[in-house]
């Protein structure tokens, strides 16, 4: 017992030795050069009137701007239109006081020197659909083929307000209850998503008569089986969540698993955006929609989504965590091009009226 204590004791001295006159030596990484190539990405809706592409170029040490490019649009094998290239964004703020309109460029980030085009061709169900990029001359040259999936029949949709836990206290929201029939003999995977439109009525500088708008897509989905995949919580559940293991199913895409060939009735929440004045004074009217929209999208967008509800979150480390894969489906470049047809319900609430008569200039 004796030798066995002390060759016990010589290891640990060994060890602690070794460690104590260990030394770091910090080696250099030069990552090898690589050459650019083109993104593409787009997140096509067959209800909306018009949809967007955009491109960038790759980088060793992050993302470049395309100087020239063009995007053709083909529906089961035919050009149907060239897209049309928006103009770069202005800056805005601070960034403003510099903007030189023969270098609209100038001041920007680089991810919004991105080039952007514009489709407005209508999108239907079971098109086959090619979105071809050009650039630089022709050096570039990408394509992403995609099915526009077929939408669900109907969707029921049943609201009220009811008062929810938000961290140490309770708020009033609106609660939604949306019920659909999933398409038979099929693997399906879906999106829910909800629009709160806002138009605030009001003054801006030098009491100028102003209408700003907002469009609100927060969604609160942890009481629901389905969009939390089986694992629901409440609000003291995602404040006990020490470890930070929680992510968040932000962009609350699903699949028919639960209830293949059958119903199913989703249970979320959204704000009410009372008091919502967008910086602006003497406000005296909101009006507000609500656009409750069943997206059906692929297998391939479903997965390209789940990433990013990972990799947005903020409980993802990357240290710790399994790395990422983020889904391409673009030939002879990077990106994502996915498509969705949707099935949506729009409500119209009745407007705010605010009467300002016994309030002081510069409030609501």
């Amino acid at each position: 017992m004796k030798t066995r204590i002390c060759s016990l004791h010589l290891i640990i001295y060994i060890g602690i030795i070794l460690f104590s006159t260990s030394c770091e030596n910090e080696i250099p990484y030069t990552p090898a050069h690589s050459e650019p190539q083109l993104i593409m990405n787009a997140l096509l809706d067959a209800g909306e009137p018009e949809n967007y592409v955009y491109l960038n170029l790759s980088g060793t040490h992050g993302l470049s701007h395309v100087e020239e490019a063009t995007v053709n649009l083909y529906v089961n094998g035919k050009l149907v239109e060239k897209a049309e290239e928006l103009p770069p964004l202005k800056p805005i703020g601070s960034l403003d006081m510099v903007y030189d309109p023969n270098a609209p460029l100038n001041n920007l980030p680089e991810i919004a020197k991105r080039k952007k085009f514009r489709i407005t061709t209508p999108l239907k169900a079971g098109e086959q659909i090619c979105l071809e990029a050009i650039a630089e001359n022709g050096k570039y040259h990408t394509t992403a083929e995609v099915t526009v999936p077929y939408p669900v029949s109907s969707i029921q949709i049943d609201t009220c307000l009811i008062p929810i836990r938000v961290y140490s206290g309770w708020e009033t929201h609106r609660q939604f209850k949306i019920t659909l029939q999933d398409r038979p003999n099929e693997k399906n995977y879906y999106r829910l998503d909800i629009w709160n439109d806002i138009a605030v009525h009001g003054q801006y500088d030098s009491r100028i008569d102003t209408v700003l708008y907002a469009r609100e897509t927060a969604i609160i989905n942890r009481e629901d089986v389905i969009l939390t995949d089986g694992n629901p919580s409440s609000s003291e559940d995602d404040e006990d969540d020490f470890f930070g293991s929680y992510i968040e199913n932000k962009y609350n895409v699903f699949t028919d698993d639960r209830f293949s060939d059958a119903t199913c009735t989703l249970k979320v929440y959204t704000q009410l955006y009372h008091d919502y004045n967008l910086w602006l004074y003497n406000v005296t009217r909101r009006s507000k929609s609500i656009t409750v929209r069943l997206l059906s999208i692929s297998e391939a967008e479903f997965r390209y989504l789940k990433a990013l509800n990972t990799l947005e979150s903020d409980n993802y480390e990357e240290a710790l965590m399994e790395p990422v894969m983020i889904p391409s489906n673009v030939k002879g470049g990077l990106g994502f091009v996915g498509i969705s047809s949707e099935t949506r319900m729009t409500m119209q609430l009745p407007d705010e009226i605010i009467d300002n008569e016994n309030l002081p200039p510069y409030t609501q």
